[in-house]
């Protein structure tokens, strides 16, 4: 049943890839979009999705919560259906795609010479975050999880080759991460899941266990911890805000805490955007503790 499961999964992301290199890329991004909007909900990740929509948005309506679910599947399926236009969306020449928005004054943009470390959410076109950086000229590697389909992975870790970047799988990360910073390259990571081994943490109100990594790694090599937001325009475009560093409320504090204060507030801004654009959050997989969670029939 298992690989029954990851053989769908995967056809669906083929077919989806396949159709969308014989469209124009905004084009294979809406028809992305329709098509997950009908298949999307009726996959068992929706539950997971459903369940965490109604622990974020307790104020929403059931109505208003499967409205939301079916535009969050549609963004799932226009970022599906990019992927084959990756070298189009980071076309020099021609009309842009990506637009940037740049708040503050982080050191690794002024050529420096020191790295930094970006953190980044599932929203929007959430692979754009790494592609933004690489393509603004900063040596960069991202921390990626391999999936548990493998069909689904090979498919997805050769179409991520065109963002410009280095990859690492997150199981063998840690020492490739401290490696990259001593030598001077950024690294990047997408931090709004639940990690086990983290700190719990606020997330829309609830604790959630996060990773503090990447703020211990921008205590350790003193460098800026930058939050990095993407935002669907139309299509395939998109909108990257390099947001300010963040930064410890008490710096007197050990880097512990300090690294627990940081994440606080990347989780916050996490929230934010979320609020702002709930139905480009991919949440799939399941935020809080079970015991935490809303039924399905609640």
């Amino acid at each position: 049943m298992l690989k029954l499961l990851w053989m769908t999964e995967s056809g669906i992301v083929a077919v989806i890839g396949g159709l969308s290199r014989l469209f124009p890329a905004d084009l294979a991004s809406r028809t992305g979009a329709r098509f997950m909007r009908t298949i999307g909900p009726r996959l068992d990740k929706t539950r997971h999705i459903r369940r965490n929509l109604k622990i974020a948005f307790p104020e929403k309506s059931e109505a208003d919560i499967e409205a939301l679910i079916r535009e969050l599947w549609g963004n799932v399926g226009s970022t599906l259906a990019e992927f084959p236009h990756m070298a189009t969306i980071w076309r020099r020449d021609g009309e842009p795609r990506v637009e940037f928005v740049m708040r503050g004054d982080p050191e690794v943009f002024r050529k420096t010479g020191k790295p930094a470390v970006f953190v980044s959410a599932h929203l929007a076109n959430w692979e754009i975050s790494a592609g933004a950086v690489a393509h603004l000229g900063i040596p960069l590697t991202v921390v990626y999880t391999r999936l548990q389909n493998p069909h689904l992975d090979r498919l997805l870790l050769r179409a991520r080759q065109a963002l410009g970047c280095g990859l690492v799988e997150r199981d063998s990360a840690a020492r490739e991460l401290v490696r990259c910073l001593k030598q001077g390259t950024s690294v990047g990571l997408i931090v709004d899941q639940r990690v086990d081994s983290g700190e719990p943490v606020p997330f829309f109100g609830r604790d959630m266990l996060t990773s503090i990594t990447p703020a211990q790694l921008a205590l350790r090599f003193d460098c800026d911890l930058i939050p990095v937001q993407v935002q669907r325009l139309k299509g395939a475009r998109f909108r990257i805000i390099i947001h300010e560093a963040v930064e410890a409320d008490d710096e007197t504090a050990d880097k512990h805490t300090k690294a627990l204060q940081m994440t606080r507030k990347i989780n916050g801004l996490f929230e934010s955007w979320i609020r702002e654009r709930p139905h480009e959050w991919m949440c799939s997989k399941r935020r809080w503790p079970k015991e935490r969670q809303v039924s399905d029939s609640a």
